[in-house]
């Protein structure tokens, strides 16, 4: 087993003017290196609460972490949060910026992203000049640019409509095995999770436990969109599906 994360015993509670609430409680996962993991659950459970604790965006917690030294990641929001002042591409380079690491290798790599999203022609437009589904790729350029070795992605093709979705989807998907990435993916899309997945985690109702771990045996790992066609997918939804319902 090659693990890249270890969570042991994650617990984490919020003070609040009505009392402590408890979001997680003995949260155990380990997660191997180029896998790709979803995490589904009722609204509000904790997904996106892990994913800040992984970052390190929040630190206020109890149980352990282990992590590979120089273990470097990649945030990716719900919001593309595009800086509107900056051009396509320093918006793209906007991280190797910060982390000093502008490159010449880093900067073509930055360049082959563009040119394979589609935006290598508008690198001297500003953000208001592209749509959403455009936006939304120029934050994933932004993300991916750094090269990490995981990737956070809380709800990042959400925005978008339909087709934009699975396309984008579809792109993150084969960039990730390509590299072999190491994913982590919060969704509400039972589907996306199917599809974008090696493994499926059920949470359930805050405060949130594993209610059941899903592997996803479906043998094409080179496309979202031909695995949308596996005939397994129906049995995984229905799986999930019951799970889900019963926290409500």
């Amino acid at each position: 087993m090659n693990n890249i994360l270890e969570f042991k015993n994650i617990t984490k509670n919020y003070h609040t003017k009505e009392g402590e609430i408890k979001a997680l409680d003995n949260f155990n996962l380990d997660i191997k290196k180029g896998e790709i993991i979803s995490l589904v659950g009722p609204s509000g459970c904790g997904k996106s609460t892990l994913l800040a604790i992984i970052s390190s965006l929040d630190k206020d917690y109890t149980g352990t972490i282990n992590k590979k030294d120089n273990l470097k990641m990649a945030y990716m929001l719900q919001s593309d949060a595009l800086l509107p002042w900056l051009t396509i591409y320093d918006n793209a380079i906007l991280g190797l910026k910060i982390n000093h690491k502008m490159t010449k290798e880093n900067l073509e790599y930055v360049d082959y992203l563009l040119d394979l999203y589609k935006l290598k022609d508008f690198k001297n437009n500003y953000p208001k000049n592209l749509s959403g589904g455009m936006k939304q790729r120029l934050a994933l350029i932004r993300t991916l640019a750094i090269k990490p070795d995981i990737l956070l992605l809380d709800e990042p093709f959400c925005a978008l409509d339909g087709q934009s979705r699975l396309l984008i989807s579809n792109d993150v998907y084969q960039i990730c095995k390509k590299e072999n990435k190491t994913v982590i993916l919060v969704t509400h899309n039972i589907e996306e999770a199917i599809t974008f997945s090696d493994r499926v985690v059920v949470l359930t109702e805050r405060p949130a436990k594993i209610k059941r771990i899903i592997e996803i045996d479906i043998e094409n790992k080179t496309s979202v969109l031909e695995r949308r066609k596996d005939k397994l997918g129906q049995k995984y939804f229905d799986i999930i599906w019951e799970d889900l319902n019963n926290e409500f």
